[in-house]
């Protein structure tokens, strides 16, 4: 009879730069769902239901419905990619590989020296 593989009853670790991918990944994915919703419910409860005999409100010269449905959620979702990408996604080390790219290009660097 052959034996059961002991590797199958010990818990898979999964990698932390995997862990943290998915994690960016996620959080991104829930703040544009959060800034799409607000732009089309705000554009389309503002925009399209407008009365044709009345003039449009603006702000800035732009349409109120525009501003607040369009380029106030793009310019939140900006500074927080800003914020995101600068100070929350993890420098995880990329192992190996990165470490053979970087040896061969320090070899790379010495034969043209030479």
């Amino acid at each position: 009879m052959s034996q059961p593989d002991s590797s199958a009853d010990k818990p898979r670790l999964l990698d932390p730069v995997l862990i943290n991918a998915r994690r960016e990944a996620v959080i991104i994915l829930i703040v544009f769902g959060i800034h799409m919703v607000w732009s089309i419910t705000w554009c389309y409860w503002y925009g399209y239901h407008l009365p044709p005999d009345e003039p449009v409100n603006t702000l800035l010269g732009i349409p109120t419905w525009i501003f607040w449905g369009v380029i106030v959620p793009w310019l939140v979702v900006d500074l927080f990619a800003i914020w995101f990408c600068l100070w929350y996604v993890a420098l995880d080390p990329l192992g190996e590989e990165a470490e053979e790219s970087e040896l061969s290009l320090h070899h790379d660097e010495n034969r043209e020296s030479e």
